[in-house]
């Protein structure tokens, strides 16, 4: 069999679930997975609190997660995925995944797609139900809120940090990460009164050349869609990479799978994020007698979760903590988009985001930053932050910061943030021109209004 990729070995052990895949693509000479044959994993931690171990699932339950992971492929190389089994539900329930793709991120052309090619699909029958819902939990605001909408031990949370995994930033990567993710859900954990799950795997690492892949999407099959611009093939295999919780959810009986929604407002126009959290991706994954939920918050503003979290913790005399960024393994960096938007947020809902998470927050310093920040994020989030100030109320903290960016409004707040992010980005250049002599040169020349000899 040619221009096939195929799960060759499926080993449960412990808490580990392993994957032998083989590829035969050989598409332009190279490979789509990293090599010809790679060897993935999933991991669950604190399983033991479950008494739950994948050993004894069936085959077609522990193939979902990377079944689903190595699906996107087939949907642009002409690939044969080859499956030892699939649960009956997934398998019919094709075409439904590979619509919604073809829709958030193409649409795809036909003579691109490939099949999926399985030697046994079985019906499973879902055990006695354990728990109500599974709530994926990063940290997050949208994380948070729906935790605390969600709390309770009929609710299980789960983290998969492995789907941050690729980002290359300080301590994203690594034993560091892993750990303040464990934490970070432990903690909120005791907040909810849910128990917690955390599950590792190297799909992100290990498994695709997503480099080359990338590129192809980009420039050979030119997806210019909102949601590949965005996120590119990193969301495509979003959803995925969060079903590594998969073969847990069938051993509980869970049928429910809740996650929080990124919808997105500018002024009167609701949107939904375009990317792959997108609720319409969510919803056409169904397996054995599992599905998503409708998102939580689907038609929530930012502000709006943020100020939900705080009254939910006043009103329950809970304590818990906002963590939006990963820059530093035991405090947040404070300076990024998500700090600064989530800081943003507290401000508007009058409180202190030390309180927060965020312990190198200083009002002073924080309120310079503002005045002369390069603002990155799309216009839909500055307009519900700047919407959210009362411009009669006093806030009691950056009460001046906060009333200054209510006047100056969102669209020229934007404006002056990008005239400073291209004034930086310029600077930057001519900065590197030390690096090109000859166009130093012919700078310097023309500055001067001299025309340089030729020789």
């Amino acid at each position: 069999m040619t221009n096939a990729i195929e799960i060759t070995k499926i080993t449960a052990r412990g808490d580990t679930i392993e994957y032998q895949l083989l590829d035969r693509t050989n598409i332009g000479g190279g490979y789509l997975l990293k090599r010809e044959n790679v060897t993935a994993w999933i991991k669950f931690h604190h399983a033991e609190s479950f008494n739950f171990s994948p050993e004894g699932l069936p085959e077609s339950i522990l193939a979902l997660p990377v079944t689903l992971y190595l699906l996107p492929a087939t949907y642009f190389y002409g690939v044969d995925l080859v499956v030892p089994s699939m649960d009956k539900t997934l398998y019919e329930n094709l075409p439904a995944i590979y619509a919604a793709y073809s829709k958030i991120y193409g649409p795809f052309k036909e003579e691109w797609r490939g099949k999926v090619t399985v030697k046994n699909v079985v019906e499973n029958r879902m055990p006695e139900s354990r728990y109500a819902n599974i709530v994926f939990f990063s940290g997050g605001v949208d994380a948070v809120h729906a935790g605390v909408n969600n709390p309770g031990k009929n609710n299980v949370l789960v983290s998969v940090p492995s789907i941050e995994g690729t980002f290359n930033r300080k301590n994203v990567v690594g034993r560091e990460f892993i750990s303040e993710k464990a934490q970070v859900t432990r903690d909120f954990s005791a907040v909810s009164g849910s128990d917690w799950l955390l599950i590792t795997n190297n799909f992100q690492t290990d498994v695709f050349d997503n480099i080359r892949i990338q590129r192809d999407l980009k420039y050979t099959f030119a997806l210019n869609g909102t949601a590949f611009r965005f996120d590119g093939w990193f969301g495509i295999r979003y959803l995925g990479n969060l079903l590594s919780s998969a073969p847990f959810a069938y051993a509980m009986g869970i049928r429910s799978l809740i996650m929080g929604s990124t919808f997105e407002q500018l002024e009167d126009k609701p949107a939904f994020n375009q990317d792959g959290a997108n609720p319409e991706l969510s919803d056409a994954f169904k397996f054995s007698g599992v599905s998503f939920a409708e998102q939580d918050g689907l038609y929530t503003r930012r502000s709006l979760k943020v100020k939900n979290i705080v009254e939910w913790c006043k009103a329950n005399n809970r304590k818990t903590t906002l963590r939006v960024c990963f820059d530093d393994s035991t405090e947040q960096c404070g300076k990024c988009t998500k700090c600064m938007r989530t800081q943003l947020n507290l401000l508007c809902a009058g409180e202190n985001p030390k309180d927060w998470g965020f312990g190198k927050f200083d009002e002073k310093k924080f309120s310079r930053r503002i005045r002369s920040y390069r603002y990155f994020d799309p216009a839909c989030w500055l307009w519900d932050i700047v919407e959210s100030i009362d411009a009669n109320r006093t806030y009691p903290y950056c009460n001046e910061m906060l009333h200054w960016l209510k006047k100056t409004g969102y669209k020229r707040y934007g404006q002056k943030s990008s005239s400073i992010t291209k004034s930086i980005i310029n600077l930057k250049r001519v900065l590197k021109l030390h690096r090109y002599p000859y166009y130093a040169h012919e700078l310097f020349f023309r500055i001067k209004g001299k025309e340089r000899l030729k020789v």
